[in-house]
């Protein structure tokens, strides 16, 4: 297994098959976030996307089993909302309710809102780490994604990453290309004050010519690439859903499964 983290999203969205089901999780991820669940009007979770192809108990079912191989499994919260809950008490409540429910191990904040910081995300897992550790009685596991135009607010980063375990970088859509990921990894590294806090992250959505695409080969350079100040999280690919030869009318074009074993082959 790699020293440095694997992240890799299953989205509930996709048909299973050709997409693979959650269970099939390879060990060797240490950690699996579950895309997506959203936050409805009354600021309670909500799981329709998540349950788009398979009902809920099927779902934790392979929660269980992927847990019992040692993967972390996390609920990415993919709403704005995240950026102003009301109440953050009794959204934390409804949170850890459905964790214990679910029997996940943490969060992805997959808040985009680049565009408006808000420090109400921040509140909500300054209030959720505590909580969690004590109805799971253990401590959680906390992610979040970020993109380019986040180098917009940087003292929002630093911030919000100081609540994080790992931050996840997104910026393959549209994939701008080896060399402008690595200059903009080092910038967040840089905010983040710790590069080992930084897992890169990969498409594999397709189909090839979308641009919401990494290439093969560069998947592979940034499994190794290190920078300058030190060594990096890990590497994060979205997603082991998409990680199939054909979907939907797209697919990687490679067989099931490339991605996906490409970086555990790669990454340190």
């Amino acid at each position: 297994m790699s020293t440095e983290t694997f992240v890799n999203y299953w989205i509930g969205q996709e048909p299973t098959p050709p997409s693979p089901t959650l269970d099939t999780m390879p060990a060797y991820v240490q950690v699996a976030p579950l895309a997506f669940v959203t936050i409805d009007d009354s600021y309670e979770l909500n799981f329709d996307f998540l349950c788009t192809t398979n009902p809920p108990d099927v779902i934790k079912g392979w929660i269980k089993t992927v847990r019992a191989n040692g993967t972390r499994v996390l609920f990415s919260i993919n709403d704005q909302k995240l950026g102003s809950v009301p109440d953050v008490n009794a959204f934390v409540e409804n949170v850890v309710q459905n964790a214990i429910e679910w029997g996940v191990d943490g969060i992805d904040f997959d808040y985009e809102g680049w565009d408006s910081p808000s420090d109400t995300v921040i509140e909500v897992a300054q209030a959720l780490r505590p909580a969690m550790a004590k109805a799971l009685g253990t401590e959680p596991y906390f992610a979040a994604p970020v993109y380019s135009l986040w180098l917009g607010s940087l003292p929002f980063l630093t911030s919000f990453a100081a609540e994080l375990d790992l931050v996840t970088t997104m910026d393959y859509s549209t994939y701008p290309g080896y060399d402008q990921t690595v200059e903009w990894c080092e910038q967040y590294m840089e905010a983040i004050g710790t590069p080992e806090k930084l897992a890169v992250g990969v498409s594999c959505m397709g189909p090839p010519d979308s641009g919401y695409f990494t290439p093969l080969d560069d998947v592979k350079k940034l499994c190794t690439w290190e920078p300058s100040s030190g060594r990096k999280g890990g590497m994060m690919n979205y997603t082991f859903s998409y990680d199939v030869e054909t979907r939907n009318g797209s697919g990687t074009g490679y067989p099931d499964g490339t991605w996906t074993k490409a970086i555990e082959a790669n990454l340190p």
